[in-house]
């Protein structure tokens, strides 16, 4: 007789993300936080008026201020629920914050996941003006984005340019431990918003410019003017230049992409739950 994990469908993660996501939206708005959905789920309220269909995670975005006092206050209504971030969750395995579902765990099939279906909430930073100073800034937070993940690294694909390069980089990276290059993504990203916040207008989710490069560097203005658009059965707030923004980040945003691109990010079970062959 066999075990096996009863993996979530698409739709039942979404379902508990759509719950998270309610309960951090409630303690937004009645704490006054100017909270944006950015990345796919911005993407996902204008074409889907919710989740992109194939879609197991979601994102949202407050101003470095903002995000700081999130981490330290923040309790959720619902006690299923818990905020994981670099302070309050030994080496934890990202430089941003993480609202999780315990009832919950991910299965990550190249690296590590200590979480369940969970809601993504990052910092906006001021970063500098010229497009020079983006670059530098951009290359130096991608290789400790790159040293972190290493880190959590449990196999190697073939299809993944350079795979034969991998052990051996991962190998270097682990000197440390992920705990270790998350603290110092997060320490650069603290020192860039306050040498920039007071003389350039461009801000961006920098502390995940290592996956997502420059494309979120915007004039201040993009994340500040919100607009309310339906998400599914909630309310959202998402960058009130949609347009704008979206062709920014995704090129021509109004097609699906092909099959072979729509792609989850993990799989997800619920705890104790498990298939008898």
């Amino acid at each position: 007789m066999g075990e096996q994990l009863k993996y979530l469908t698409v739709p039942e993660v979404q379902k508990i993300m759509l719950t998270i996501l309610a309960d951090m939206i409630k303690y937004f708005n009645e704490h006054n936080y100017h909270y944006v959905l950015t990345g796919g789920s911005a993407l996902g309220a204008v074409r889907h008026q919710g989740f992109i269909p194939w879609d197991d995670d979601a994102d949202v975005a407050l101003p470095r201020d903002e995000y700081e006092r999130f981490i330290r206050e923040y309790r959720p209504y619902n006690s299923q629920y818990e905020l994981l971030t670099p302070y309050n969750t030994e080496n934890w395995l990202y430089a941003y914050a993480r609202v999780s579902d315990t009832q919950t765990q991910a299965d990550g099939k190249w690296a590590l996941v200590h979480n369940g279906v969970y809601v993504d909430v990052f910092p906006i930073d001021a970063v500098p003006k010229s497009k020079i100073g983006q670059k530098m800034a951009y290359y130096r937070m991608k290789y400790l984005d790159v040293m972190r993940n290493s880190t959590r690294r449990i196999a190697i694909s073939k299809q993944e340019p350079g795979w034969w390069l991998k052990p051996l980089l991962i190998k270097y990276a682990q000197r440390h431990t992920t705990g270790w290059w998350v603290q110092r993504m997060d320490k650069l990203a603290q020192k860039m918003n306050q040498r920039h916040v007071a003389c350039s207008n461009i801000y961006s989710l920098y502390i995940v410019q290592g996956l997502n490069k420059t494309r979120e560097n915007f004039p201040l203005a993009v994340y500040q003017q919100r607009q309310s658009v339906p998400f599914e059965s909630l309310t959202v707030y998402i960058p009130a230049a949609s347009q704008y923004y979206l062709t920014q980040m995704y090129g021509n945003w109004q097609a699906l992409p092909p099959k072979k691109k729509q792609k989850t990010h993990a799989r997800f079970y619920n705890k104790g739950v498990e298939v008898h062959d």
